[in-house]
């Protein structure tokens, strides 16, 4: 009698069975890789704008002009330009609108206050890039910004972070050791990332991915105490792409 040659259904179900568990195995390292790419480019992104801002304020710091960081100081007139300025604003988006001159973007009167800056470094990750039509949309700007920031804070201080961290439960002061509860994600916006993780750019300019099972105060600020109003003038806030909120120790 000859035997029967193929595939018998059970060595079909072990082959399929063989599959699955790779594709169990797999499948999470390999659906990562978009968000770790995509993650990192935000990191680059916000890493310019720390760069760009830090460039700025160095050149003017040359000629005796403050920071162009957010701040509740009141409007002065650049002895230099003979122009009044102001950078106290409600919400990141107005200012990353007008330290780019977005009012003038396109035109020959265009002059932004930074180089190596444009509305696109506010993009990326599920986020369209401002089309240069009006003022900046909140719709088009991923970065919650640091108000107040002054030299004497320390580095590990986030000045930059996704909008996806709720910005509510960052701390202007920390005695002892930082706690290890979570920090919300993806509470008002789902854009960037959801609630995978956020990026954070420090005052030292060091950008941070961090997940989510990871985001907390113990990690963020390295397990280390500060305060950072303790030499400020004006208290350490922070303003997402629609509104001012303060941190922790400042409004508990």
């Amino acid at each position: 009698m000859n035997k029967r040659s193929g595939i018998t259904l059970v060595g079909v179900i072990v082959v399929l069975f063989i599959f699955g568990v790779l594709f169990a195995v797999f499948f999470p390292a390999i659906s990562g890789h978009p968000m770790n790419a995509r993650m990192t480019a935000v990191s680059a992104r916000g890493r310019d704008i720390y760069v760009a801002i830090a460039g700025a304020n160095a050149e003017r710091e040359a000629v005796g002009l403050p920071p162009i960081w957010p701040s509740d100081a009141p409007p002065y007139t650049n002895h230099v330009t003979g122009k009044i300025e102001c950078f106290d604003f409600e919400n990141s988006s107005d200012y990353f609108d007008y330290i780019n001159d977005g009012k003038n973007l396109g035109s020959d009167n265009w002059e932004p206050f930074i180089s190596g800056f444009d509305f696109g470094k506010l993009a990326g990750a599920g986020i369209a890039s401002h089309t240069g039509r009006g003022p900046l949309k909140a719709e088009n700007n991923m970065w919650t910004i640091a108000k107040n920031v002054s030299d004497e804070m320390d580095d590990i201080i986030p000045v930059l972070v996704t909008r996806n961290l709720d910005a509510n439960y960052l701390y202007a002061k920390i005695e002892g050791t930082p706690t290890a509860e979570r920090i919300p994600l993806a509470k008002t916006w789902k854009t960037p990332f959801k609630r995978k993780g956020a990026v954070i750019i420090r005052k030292g300019g060091g950008a941070f991915i961090v997940r989510q099972k990871y985001a907390t105060p113990l990690v963020i600020y390295n397990g280390q105490s500060f305060d950072a109003d303790a030499n400020s003038k004006y208290p350490l806030k922070y303003l997402t792409p629609t509104e001012e909120v303060l941190p922790i120790a400042a409004n508990r």
